[in-house]
């Protein structure tokens, strides 16, 4: 966890100023940065739990693509306001209408939410072309599909559960029999905790067994009750397993040995300074993605590399960088490279590389082609991120270049204070 971010940026910076001269170590160092960013957040649990994808494909001339793109657009300002919502698309170019719901679990902050949210519409699109698919994480849940599916309560030919558990199977004879138990009682306790409250919702332990219960808000009350027994019932089919989740077309159930849920879910007010850093973090990057996408598409992808490196860093091989990280991020996973192909193609450099369409999660809204590409600085949308989240206590310094006789240029420290 990041106690210091002055001192974690002065750090950042120092470390990239040293490897900058060589692409693959830049790689390398950025997939560190963003691996290493889980620790300054909260959880906003994201382990996947189930993906199910739908058999029947959508034919290539029925532009679907597209309209996937808008329904995930138009699903994430609706997540972003209420960490929930439903939408449906059915494009001129598209003869497949699409429905689209995704819920957050009651217990994520929106921060967390949307974090989750994200996870999931990065992970849905493996399954296209398919017309339906449906992703359980640990946090929230994603579907989409052909027809109006939000009153579905259960599914006999989706609805499973995942015993698979990190902690383990329990073996001595006594504690299974204390363990079921305990199941059986935390399960009905959240069961009953959802129901009474109308809001679908309950957590509680019993004798240091954990348990969670979520139904979607389109089923009502009645659907959630017939649906949390269904799902009472089969997670029980984990025991002696110490984790176990219920996966089905109208909920979510879980119990584990592990507590691995929010008492409540405004959890912004704890750890504020460490939510509002992630936040920060997570509006720059998304800035980030938003300016290279433009700039390829003007032909001036060697505008993102900073100037202050001057002659050290190779602008043609920075552009190709980013370009493959593109490919990363494009909706079909049959469109992604793989990592090997990756680091192929950074490697040779006379290799090809393929052109990426938009990725999936860029709001088109922002890719306006009148907008100018000049007026996307770096800094500007730091900025921006910035005064979007209210952040009213932070100050952005610019950078500015120096070069000196006894080495190349260098950028100066740019610090986010608080």
């Amino acid at each position: 966890m990041i106690s210091d971010p002055e001192m974690n940026t002065k750090s950042i910076t120092s470390n990239l100023s040293h490897h900058h001269n060589n692409p693959s170590s830049w790689v390398l160092f950025a997939t560190l940065f963003l691996s290493s960013l889980s620790f300054s957040l909260s959880d906003p649990r994201i382990t996947e739990a189930g993906l199910y994808c739908g058999t029947a494909k959508a034919p290539l001339k029925a532009n679907y693509i597209p309209s996937f793109t808008k329904e995930m657009e138009s699903l994430s300002q609706l997540v972003t306001n209420q960490n929930w919502g439903t939408h449906f698309v059915n494009t001129s170019g598209s003869s497949i209408p699409i429905y689209g719901f995704a819920q957050c679990f009651k217990d994520l902050s929106n921060t967390d939410c949307l974090l989750c949210y994200a996870a999931s519409r990065t992970k849905i699109p493996r399954c296209l072309p398919s017309v339906s698919a449906r992703i359980y994480l640990d946090g929230c849940f994603l579907r989409y599909d052909n027809y109006s599916f939000y009153a579905e309560v259960s599914d006999p030919l989706r609805d499973t559960v995942n015993c698979t558990s990190q902690h383990g199977t329990v073996v001595d004879k006594t504690e299974r029999l204390e363990l079921e138990e305990s199941v059986g009682r935390v399960v009905e306790t959240v069961t009953n905790r959802a129901l009474a409250n109308g809001g679908g919702f309950g957590v509680g332990e019993v004798e240091g067994v954990y348990a969670l219960a979520q139904c979607w808000n389109t089923i009502g009350s009645d659907g959630c009750r017939e649906c949390l027994r269904k799902a009472g019932k089969e997670v029980r089919g984990c025991l002696p397993k110490r984790d176990g989740r219920a996966l089905n077309a109208g909920c979510y159930l879980r119990y584990s040995t592990n507590k691995f849920y929010n008492e409540d879910g405004d959890a912004d007010g704890k750890n504020g300074f460490l939510r509002r850093g992630g936040v920060i973090v997570a509006e720059v990057l998304a800035a980030a993605a938003i300016l290279v996408w433009k700039l390829y598409r003007s032909n001036t992808l060697t505008e993102a590399v900073d100037p202050c490196l001057g002659d050290d860093y190779p602008a043609t091989g920075a552009s190709r960088v980013f370009q493959i990280g593109l490919l990363c991020t494009q909706a079909s996973a049959s469109l992604r490279p793989s990592m090997s192909q990756v680091v192929y193609m950074l490697i040779n450099s006379n290799e090809d590389v393929p052109t990426p369409n938009q990725p999936p999660f860029l709001n088109t809204g922002m890719l306006d082609s009148d907008s100018s590409i000049k007026s996307y600085s770096t800094n500007s949308f730091i900025s921006n991120a910035l005064k979007k989240i209210g952040a009213s206590s932070y100050s952005y310094s610019e950078s500015s270049c120096s070069r000196n006789s006894d080495g190349p240029s260098r950028s100066e420290e740019s610090i986010v204070q608080v």
